[in-house]
């Protein structure tokens, strides 16, 4: 099979679909199939797509218009010789790419994993609202109409939509009316299965966030529930990039939050080195469907406290978490896990949780779909 996918973001930017997309691409091409990648990026080329087993075609990042436009071309081109359009959103990929096989009719895969709509209203309004939220009171319809009938055309040219938990598919179904026959699941993947745990070593005194500094993963949230926390000896470190990095130096700065520490983005690899030293891991979003950081965490056993709003159903019996919009319920958990007696108990939670999917599986699980139609 030849398969051509369209995402947003690829290496070395940071994000779900930059770490997923090399990961399955290169399981697709062990099992013998063709796949070719589209891209938006800061650069033409990097050196290290010299040395790739894998064909990348980065679009420069512009102006928005040209950005459309170039990425509609090179889909267009391309996918006159593939049998699959892989699109991993449903926006900046799926928009120019429904419109490229307009008349092409090739297969046309949607991957969801986010909401485009809803985290752009979120970077114009002060006011924070989960993703359920946003659609129980109709946001998408008095604030966002115009990008919402947008995204429904999209749909409308998609042969199928790929989600990655139980959660989101119940959100979209209802609003966007998709239909049943077309929606399928296939999970995040980890790396190493979590039955293959990693020794954690020396623990330090550092509660950790490693993603992308965006309104949605509630930045604020964390540090207010942070300052307020008893226990002074702690740190937070704040490992990502981001539009709001500034924000967040001025907001630490004028709340005379102290110990926060905002380092680089990081790279799998270091990124697991540092959760294994990690205290604690916290994931404050407003929503996060899928956070493969979690994943990460469950693999080197590393204690997490975690927003309510996370599609992980299966985790919600065992995981300690907070209402994203209740910054004290964070604290309460900062200061209860502060208490060594309360942290062993729970860090023998979190090596009991067991998840095996593997990439290999989602490479499988994703081409039987891709052939059904």
């Amino acid at each position: 099979m030849k398969i051509l996918i369209a995402t947003g973001i690829y290496p070395p930017d940071i994000g779900g679909p930059a770490t997923y997309v090399p990961k399955i691409a290169r399981e697709w091409l062990s099992l013998g199939h063709q796949v070719k990648i589209v891209t938006y990026s800061d650069k033409s080329h990097y050196d290290f797509d010299k040395d790739s087993d894998l064909i990348v075609i980065r679009i420069k990042r512009a102006s928005k218009l040209s950005n459309y436009l170039r990425y509609y071309l090179a889909i267009k081109k391309l996918a006159k010789e593939c049998d699959v359009i892989y699109a991993f959103d449903h926006v900046s990929a799926g928009l120019p790419a429904a419109l490229a096989n307009k008349k092409l009719k090739k297969k046309f895969f949607i991957r969801i994993g986010g909401d485009f709509i809803w985290e752009k209203y979120l970077d114009t309004h002060k006011k924070p609202v989960t993703l359920r939220q946003y659609y129980q009171e109709n946001l998408h319809i008095k604030e966002s109409k115009r990008r919402f009938k947008l995204i429904k055309k999209v749909f409308l040219a998609a042969t199928g939509f790929i989600f990655t938990t139980d959660f989101q598919p119940i959100i979209f179904k209802k609003y966007y009316n998709l239909p049943e026959e077309k929606i399928y699941n296939v999970y995040n993947p980890i790396s190493e299965p979590a039955t293959v745990r990693h020794s954690r070593g020396n623990v330090d005194k550092n509660f950790v966030f490693a993603g992308r500094f965006i309104r949605k993963n509630n930045l604020q949230g964390l540090l207010d529930g942070y300052k307020n926390i008893k226990d002074k000896s702690f740190s937070l470190v704040l490992y990502g990039e981001g539009p709001l990095k500034d924000w967040i130096k001025e907001y630490v700065e004028k709340n005379d939050i102290k110990n926060v520490i905002i380092d680089k983005k990081l790279s799998r690899q270091e990124l697991l080195a540092k959760l294994k030293t990690a205290y604690l891991v916290i994931f404050p979003s407003f929503t996060d469907i899928s956070p493969n950081t979690m994943l990460e965490s469950i693999s080197v056993d590393t204690p997490f406290v975690s927003s309510t709003e996370i599609g992980f159903d299966w985790l919600k019996d065992q995981a300690r978490m907070f209402d994203p919009l209740q910054s004290k319920q964070l604290t309460k958990h900062l200061d209860d896990l502060s208490n060594p007696e309360e942290y062993q108990k729970y860090s023998e939670v979190i090596k009991n949780i067991s998840y095996d999917y593997s990439y290999t599986q989602a490479a499988q699980d994703t081409l039987k779909i891709f052939n059904k139609k």
